[in-house]
């Protein structure tokens, strides 16, 4: 009898143990309460997990006084060195290389297409390459479609990628994996490819609707400005180094706060239109009555940011905001000739390979 009480005991305590496990795995669930909204992750974790993962979060919420920040507590005191910032720096440089060098290549296949389309007649191309749309819901979206200038459309994808991560937020099972690789924080154990996630991160309606607004706003002109494919390489490489900007503020103030949001790739949007554009008047959509030109709207920007960096306020990653806004500046006045001036070698070698256009 003993033997077999033993055995019993040993069984219910594996089972326990089991179930104790599956439940570490739920990292974080909702639970709103009346001094934050969003997340409220489970704080026991195991030894092993401790040890393994000294940095970790044992809870986060988003609170009401900030749009761009969550509110977390570590397991321990956490003291992030700069030389944590080397492999981010790295990755960025790295990532804006790929993303222009791609952008010369998107750019190189329109430029084919289109001497395909010269060469062969452009009905003749119609025939051989566009599928005619059967319906009308799809030939009025199709109208729709092709009655946007070049950045609006791709602002559309854009937009619709910031939706989809914005409705993952509202997933319970799926918000430890969102806190890790969709929000932008030194401290975490992964730090390069949040810095690119969380450009397309959004948990507040109101931050997700007014990013999008602006970026709608300012797609059109920033297309025309560069084309489709530059308006995209520097959208998401300004964006990582409004990240990276991120990181070095938050090191250097020891504030480990986790932070998301497109605002400084969009602040780098806005940034290079006024720049570009410093003449053009503005209005604020609660304030139409109120204009003011595109040169001054950027230095009042400007100045907002930087007030907010030094003094740290927190509803916005002010540090972020700044280095987008100037990344963009910097890209109309210097960095365009820089970079996307110095592509063409990357398109020679791509035609050497491709090789001119053939009728198939």
């Amino acid at each position: 009898m003993p033997v077999v009480m033993s055995r019993l005991l040993r069984k219910q305590q594996s089972l326990w143990n089991v179930k104790y496990r599956l439940q570490q795995c739920r990292y974080f669930k909702r639970k709103a309460d009346q001094t934050s909204k969003g997340l409220s992750p489970k704080t026991e974790r195991s030894d092993k997990s401790q040890s393994s993962d000294k940095l970790a979060i044992v809870k986060a919420r988003f609170k009401k006084d900030s749009l761009e920040h969550i509110d977390v507590q570590y397991t321990d005191r956490i003291n992030v060195p700069f030389r944590a910032a080397v492999r981010p720096f790295l990755f960025a440089i790295g990532f804006t290389g790929f993303t222009f060098g791609t952008a010369s290549l998107w750019q190189y296949e329109e430029m084919r297409k289109s001497a395909f389309k010269s060469f062969f007649g452009s009905s003749r191309y119609k025939d051989m390459f566009q599928v005619p749309k059967y319906g009308h819901y799809r030939q009025k979206i199709n109208e729709w479609w092709n009655s946007l200038p070049e950045g609006r459309k791709v602002a559309v994808g854009i937009i619709g990628i910031n939706v989809v991560v914005f409705l993952a937020w509202r997933v319970p099972a799926l918000q430890h994996t969102m806190l890790k690789w969709f929000t932008s924080n030194p401290a975490s154990n992964v730090r390069c490819l949040p810095m690119l996630f969380s450009m397309f991160s959004h948990y507040s309606l109101w931050h997700i609707a007014i990013n999008m607004y602006v970026l709608w706003s300012f797609a059109a002109s920033a297309g025309a400005m560069f084309g489709k494919e530059q308006f995209l390489a520097m959208y998401l490489s300004t964006g990582v180094w409004a990240s990276f900007a991120s990181y070095i503020n938050k090191i250097a103030i020891k504030r480990f706060n986790p932070s998301l949001g497109a605002s400084g790739a969009i602040m780098a949007i806005l940034g290079a239109v006024c720049a570009r554009y410093p003449d053009s008047q503005l209005q604020i959509i609660f304030l139409p009555f109120f204009s003011f030109s595109a040169g001054t709207g950027m230095l009042g920007i400007i100045g907002l940011e930087t007030a907010g960096t030094i003094l740290r306020w927190q509803f916005f990653d002010h540090a972020g905001h700044l280095a987008g806004i100037l990344a963009g500046w910097y890209y109309v006045k210097y960095g365009y000739a820089q970079i996307w001036g110095n592509r063409e070698p990357v398109m020679r070698w791509w035609h050497s390979i491709r090789g001119p256009p053939k009728e198939t």
